[in-house]
């Protein structure tokens, strides 16, 4: 235990050799161009975004602005084809000019008395606030239960000015979201390749008898190390069977010789994230089983990918899928095998805003998740051994591009990787 705790000292301190976000990640034509988009969806009235309130800025803000400014507030004017920044302080104006493309900025205070004179130009303000409202309301009584910082500021616009009507502006946030610009997809690009450097460390250091937070730690660390801001979402580490292919979070269990780990974790590289899932024997030998596993989940996303393209809905993909699978002798039923489909786009947000992934057409420049899974159980219906392979993709002019094409995914490639010395191998010599 001791080590452990050491290690985690050690990896602590490392961590201060990350690079930290900067906002203007893009040129200020890339942001200017996101809201002269977003202004064809807003002919007859103004758009209002507000910033985060703690040290992270949200997504859609960052994606229009690129400002991390906390607190501050956004104004898009589709009447007049112009955008206000409002902050609590202004430090260089010029500069917030130069790298959001904004026409003006001014001191927060200074959005009452703009809204009241746009009461004789129009009625309607759009916002993002479906999601937000949803998550506001419950079935039952709460004390802690609170109305999101944006119904919150809706309800003050309403008190002050009665005549304003709210329309959600969600759905066309979410359509230009959802197809990435070359620009992104560079970031992309970088956020997949430090995050698979990140998962080959995992499996360099995996040894039994370590604990599923340390493989969490060595993630962080690479990303970290190689200019990333850390994790992209929560850390997935199981490596008991009953919480594969879940969002278990606790990654407190010692793993022990002959467990399989199904870790799910993605980094971010200037605020874009990646989403990836693997699984690996912790002592870096496959039982015939387990290879047999492995080589269908192998074949079934490779499969996967070769049908994902522009034109199809990924909802309709299963019988191109298994058309491949059959000259393999795969049964994708008889095996169990599920999620044959675009699971959710990926982007500023493991999750990302757009319409449905599932049965929507497919069309260049959307990123997906390709993760099909196996679960095993017994006959009480207890998971006792599975398989997930989870990559980011790209979908292309012609087909698709796997941005994380770097992590390990045969028996070969893990068993070959595993068998090199890894960051913990290094630190547990200096602690000897």
């Amino acid at each position: 235990m001791r080590k452990n705790i050491f290690l985690a000292i050690l990896l602590t301190v490392f961590f201060g050799f990350s690079s930290l976000s900067s906002g203007g990640v893009f040129d200020k034509a890339e942001y200017k161009s996101r809201r002269v988009k977003l202004m064809k969806s807003i002919p007859d009235g103004i758009a209002l975004m507000i910033g985060s309130e703690g040290e992270k800025q949200n997504s859609n803000f960052i994606y229009f602005t690129g400002v991390e400014e906390p607190r501050s507030i956004l104004l898009i004017d589709g009447m007049k084809k112009e955008s206000i920044l409002f902050f609590p302080s202004i430090k260089s104006e010029q500069k917030i000019i130069e790298e959001s493309g904004v026409a003006k900025v001014m001191p927060l205070s200074g959005l009452t008395p703009l809204l009241a004179s746009y009461q004789a130009q129009t009625n309607i303000i759009y916002t993002p606030y479906r999601d937000n409202a949803r998550a506001a309301k419950k079935d039952f009584i709460d004390p802690d239960n609170r109305l999101s910082r944006e119904m919150n500021f809706i309800n003050q616009i309403k008190e002050r000015f009665p005549s304003f009507k709210f329309k959600d502006l969600s759905q066309a946030i979410g359509d230009l979201r959802v197809i990435k610009s070359p620009a992104e997809i560079e970031v992309m690009r970088e956020s997949a390749r430090i995050s698979s450097l990140g998962h080959i460390e995992m499996l360099r250091s995996a040894r039994p008898g370590m604990y599923e937070w340390e493989l969490a730690a060595v993630f962080e660390y690479t990303v970290k190390r190689l200019g990333g801001q850390g994790f992209g979402y929560g850390a997935i580490v199981p490596s008991d069977p009953e919480w594969y292919d879940s969002h278990y979070s606790e990654n407190s269990r010692k793993i022990e010789d002959g467990d399989m780990v199904m870790p799910d974790v993605g980094g971010e590289y200037n605020y874009y994230v990646v989403d990836i899932s693997a699984t690996f024997p912790v002592n870096g030998k496959f039982t015939p089983e387990q290879k047999r596993l492995n080589r269908i989940i192998c074949a079934v996303e490779e499969a996967m990918r070769k049908v994902f393209r522009p034109g199809i809905r990924s909802i309709d993909m299963k019988a191109e899928v298994q058309e491949i699978l059959n000259k393999q002798g795969i049964d994708m039923d008889q095996e169990g095998v599920y999620r044959i489909l675009a699971d959710h786009w990926i982007g500023l947000d493991v999750h990302d805003v757009g319409p449905s992934s599932r049965n929507t057409i497919l069309k260049p420049g959307m990123v997906l998740a390709c993760d099909p899974a196996i679960k095993i159980r017994d006959e009480n219906g207890k998971v006792i051994d599975g398989v997930k392979i989870e990559n980011t993709v790209l979908i292309t002019e012609d087909g698709c591009e796997n941005l994380t094409h770097l992590v390990p995914r045969t028996v070969e490639e893990i068993e070959k990787v595993m068998a090199e010395k890894g960051i913990l191998d290094f630190l547990e010599e200096r602690v000897r």
